[in-house]
């Protein structure tokens, strides 16, 4: 029997072996993670120490950290230490970086462990940023009186630019942003700009290939411009950004409307002209952009407020105090309901759960400065009811237009649709639709329906026909389609469609539509509840499969219970003599 050196070992020598083998022993990424603890600290020192354990450093000017064993940096160790002088604003230490990388590089052969864009991007980052250690900002003799690391030049962030340009390594955006940010932080607005014209140097001569995070760099720029007071500048570049083919994020619009709304006077034009620009791309206001327009408007709302006068009996806006004759009073849109409303109307593009809350709060605390809204505020109320499916609150904003004195117009009651689309309630569609063109009061005016609205009212029979299989609930919808299409063809004075907006040729013209009608009409001929009503649906569907819409091939798009529908109504078409039809 052979015995191991294990067994022969004292069982105590033995547990300690054990404990060794199954100990973890740090890496390199541990190593990472840990030093990058202290940058985010802004504690240089100990990040140091880490790295003088690594190489085995000893007599060094920080001691090298307790547990961690010989291993071989990165270049991602390096950039972190560099990170770590950045957050504490150590300008010298980090300088020191490179010059520890280039070292180790020629040592150990490595040219992955040479300085990289990054390493020169955190650099220039460091350049005039306060130290977060005052003591050492004080015995500092690099920075004894701006305790800032650097003097509060941008120099030394230019001639880092130049330097890693001379080394081989192409700046990013985010390089060129760093270095905005540094000439903003030392309020050299006009070397701000100047970066920004290098990195478009850059662009031009790597024919107009994109930089990484470009964006970023205009942001920075249009900050510093605000910052700094360069209203018109921060303005121009927001516009110039786009047409050189940078959409601006909301980053870029949040910085730009910050200055905008701290503008003396406010520049509102332009900030609404961001606002609509966030609400074709969909960007939703940061919390602290939400804050600041709320803010603004509601002190627009209580100065309007206060600029209103009662003259022959009617409210009107006060322009001039001293001048009396200067009343405009013609009705106008106030700047802090415009405000409002372009806020609403990005608040809408954030389709989270909260989205028709955040809505409906805003649009009460309008109400609550005195704002009186107009039908483009109750508009967004159904817009955020349609998004939702909140039919309920879809009908509570139009019987508050009601009370309010406010007529709906054509998008108020297509709102109001898609509502009931979306929850999947035809009932309500019908109760809505039935409002709008037949109003109780005889001075508003009715709603007159256009082809899209038909097809809208279709959509939402559509919609709750294929989310049920509910054979009662089925004949129902399929007779309600047939009956719009009647009312097409009979220019219905209940529908509303006798006004003449509504053509039959272009409604037969309309492949989708059609498709849909007939689909319902060859439905309720094999399910309808009467011999009549079905031979009715039979007619519908012939004189639909006669079209010479559908004597072409049908689209891609088609589904299968469609074809087949178009299929058997063209075999009724051709082998049946149909009640009042074509013999």
């Amino acid at each position: 029997v052979r015995i191991s050196k294990k067994q022969m070992m004292d069982p105590l020598e033995l547990q300690k072996l054990e404990k060794e083998e199954d100990a973890i022993v740090p890496d390199v990424i541990f190593c990472n993670t840990l030093m990058n603890a202290y940058a985010k600290l802004g504690d240089h020192q100990t990040a140091r120490s880490i790295l003088n354990a690594m190489l085995g450093a000893t007599g060094v000017t920080f001691p090298c950290h307790e547990g961690i064993p010989l291993t071989d940096p990165t270049v991602v160790t390096y950039n972190t230490l560099a990170d770590a002088c950045k957050q504490s604003g150590e300008l010298g230490a980090a300088l020191e970086v490179p010059e520890l990388m280039t070292n180790h590089a020629n040592l150990t052969g490595d040219k992955t462990l040479l300085p990289d864009a990054r390493t020169y991007t955190i650099l220039i980052s460091t350049v005039a940023r306060k130290k977060t250690n005052v003591k050492e900002a004080k015995n500092d003799p690099i920075d004894m009186k701006s305790g800032s690391g650097g003097e509060k030049d941008p120099d030394m962030a230019f001639a880092l630019l130049n330097r890693m340009i001379n080394e081989g390594i192409t700046p990013n955006g985010v390089t060129y942003c760093a270095l905005i940010d540094v000439c903003s932080r030392c309020r050299r607005v006009d070397l701000a700009l100047n970066g920004l014209r290098i990195m478009l140097k850059q662009k031009s001569k790597a024919s107009g290939k994109a930089l990484f995070n470009e964006v970023g760099a205009w942001t920075a720029a249009i900050n510093a411009c605000g910052k700094l007071g360069r209203v018109d500048s921060a303005i121009r570049l927001f516009r110039t950004m786009q047409i050189s083919g940078v959409k601006p994020n909301s980053v870029t619009c949040g910085c730009l409307s910050d200055c905008l709304l701290k503008a003396t006077p406010i520049r509102m034009t332009e900030t609404l002209e961001v606002l609509q620009y966030m609400k074709k791309e969909e960007f939703v206001p940061g919390e602290v952009m939400y804050t600041s327009l709320m803010g603004i408007a509601l002190t627009l709302a209580e100065k309007e407020n206060r600029s209103v006068i009662t003259k022959d009996g009617l409210q009107v806006n006060l322009i001039d105090k001293f001048d009396l004759t200067s009343l405009d009073t013609e009705d106008r849109t106030t700047e802090a309901i415009v405000l409002y409303t372009e806020l609403m109307r990005c608040l809408i593009h954030d389709r989270n759960d909260d989205m028709i809350l955040k809505v409906f709060l805003l649009f009460q605390e309008m109400r609550n400065a005195g704002a009186t809204p107009d039908v483009a505020c109750y508009n967004l109320l159904l817009r955020a009811c349609a998004f939702s499916g909140d039919v309920q609150k879809a009908q509570d904003v139009l019987r508050r237009m009601d009370a309010d004195g406010i007529e709906p117009n054509r998008a108020s009651w297509r709102e109001a649709l898609r509502a009931a689309k979306k929850a999947m309630r035809s009932d309500i569609a019908e109760s809505i639709w039935d409002t709008a063109v037949t109003p109780e009061q005889k001075d508003v005016t009715p709603f007159m329906p256009k082809a899209s609205d038909v097809e809208l009212l279709l959509n939402v029979y559509v919609r709750e026909l294929r989310n049920t299989n509910n054979h009662e609930v089925r004949s129902l919808l399929n007779s309600k389609i047939m009956r719009l299409y009647d009312g097409i063809i009979s220019k219905s004075e209940e529908l509303g469609l006798h006004h003449g907006s509504v053509s039959v040729d272009e409604m037969e013209e309309n492949q989708d539509f059609m498709l849909a009608v007939l689909r319902s009409a060859v439905s309720y001929e094999l399910h309808g509840p009467t011999d009549s009503e079905r031979r009715h649906a039979k007619n519908i569907a012939v004189e639909i499969a006669a079209l010479e819409i559908f004597q072409r091939k049908l689209p891609s798009r088609a589904d299968r219970a469609s074809k087949k529908a178009l299929q058997l109504a063209q075999n009724w078409l051709n082998s049946y003599s149909y009640e009042g039809g074509w013999g």
